[in-house]
């Protein structure tokens, strides 16, 4: 259902971004996401996925309560594991997670898992707040990234739900590789306070391989 500013919940970090460059919104669980923009999709799209529900979990029983909640935890760090919506758990430490839903929405089971936290031993971390959420997506993701990233990204470095916690365009980043799918992508979680400019810096390392915004409804 495509809706209007009037009616949001939250709003994007980088909401200003996307009504300059014309996005249509839609509603995701409490929420607004840009849904598509007035052009055709680019064959490299950035994916505003900030609003999106989402959750970090840290402490010395972090790890073992989540997977007691039947959630996937990967066995090391660094590393992701694809729940059975589409959404990703990201290991990060020995006691810390990060929980993603799907882009396409199960939003509803990450907030329910949210507000069962117990607060003994595993604690809830606000990451929807703290962290900006984008997804690059393309054939020409690993290159568009190498030029603002030290990290080898191929994927023969850089297998499909491998995590680095690194500078993306010299801001601290969490990059995760997609998973599923056959098109590269890599989800990038960064420093909510600086997300406008993260934003318009990745834009800007994209054109070159022609790329832009790109909607939740345009992943497919």
């Amino acid at each position: 259902m495509a809706v209007t500013p009037e009616h949001f919940n939250r709003r994007s970090f980088i909401y200003p971004r996307l009504i300059e460059a014309g996005a249509e919104f839609t509603e995701v669980v409490d929420t607004t996401v840009a849904a598509r923009y007035p052009h055709d999709a680019p064959p490299l799209g950035l994916v505003d996925l900030s609003p999106m529900p989402r959750t970090g979990i840290k402490g010395p029983g972090a790890l073992e309560w989540l997977g007691g909640q039947g959630w996937p935890v990967p066995g090391e760090n660094n590393q992701a594991a694809h729940t059975e919506s589409g959404g990703l758990v990201l290991r990060l430490g020995n006691r810390e997670a990060f929980v993603l839903p799907s882009p396409r929405g199960d939003g509803d089971t990450v907030r329910t898992l949210e507000s069962s936290i117990p607060g003994d031993g595993a604690w809830h971390m606000p990451r929807r707040d703290t962290h900006a959420w984008f997804l690059l997506r393309g054939e020409a993701a690993v290159e568009c990234m190498a030029k603002l990233c030290g990290v080898d990204l191929r994927e023969g470095a850089f297998p499909r739900g491998a995590i680095a916690q690194t500078s993306v365009a010299r801001l601290n980043t969490i990059v995760c590789r997609e998973i599923a799918g056959a098109t590269p992508g890599f989800h990038l979680l960064a420093d909510s306070a600086s997300a406008i400019w993260f934003w318009d810096a990745l834009l800007d390392a994209m054109q070159e391989f022609g790329g832009g915004p790109l909607g939740i409804h345009e992943l497919d």
